[in-house]
């Protein structure tokens, strides 16, 4: 199986379980009736999230393929243009709810993702290490 394709399905099943937890989470500590009281859904966060760090996955490969000594720029450029689209995406929901549950949640789904892309870009960076034994 290709690497990309492995990418892709870790991103898809990271992005499940997490989404399946959270639900439950919520859902156990009587949370969940707060989205009814804003325009976001943990549903919509999920989704934006999983084609942010599907597009930075994509644009690492790309450049693993083209530039990969440059990769390490390439993946704090893809971080940074997805933390300023990420507020861009949640700042009318800032400081919405007095107990802040909707920036908590936000927090969560965006570190679970930011730790995708950690590891995606580990692994394009570290894909040629190989340990000598002597």
């Amino acid at each position: 199986m290709s690497k990309y394709v492995r990418f892709g399905i870790f991103l898809l099943l990271l992005a499940g379980v997490s989404y399946c937890l959270h639900t439950l989470i919520l859902q156990n500590l009587g949370l969940d009736s707060y989205w009814l009281q804003t325009d976001f859904s943990l549903t919509g966060m999920y989704m934006f999230f999983f084609g942010a760090s599907l597009a930075v996955a994509i644009l690492l490969m790309l450049a693993d393929f083209a530039f990969p000594n440059y990769l390490s720029f390439v993946f704090l450029g893809c971080i940074l243009i997805k933390a300023i689209a990420s507020y861009l995406f949640i700042r009318s929901g800032l400081n919405l709810f007095e107990n802040d549950f909707l920036e908590l949640n936000f927090l969560v789904v965006f570190f679970i993702f930011l730790l995708y892309d950690i590891l995606a870009a580990y692994k394009l960076v570290n894909q040629g290490v190989k340990v000598v034994e002597k």
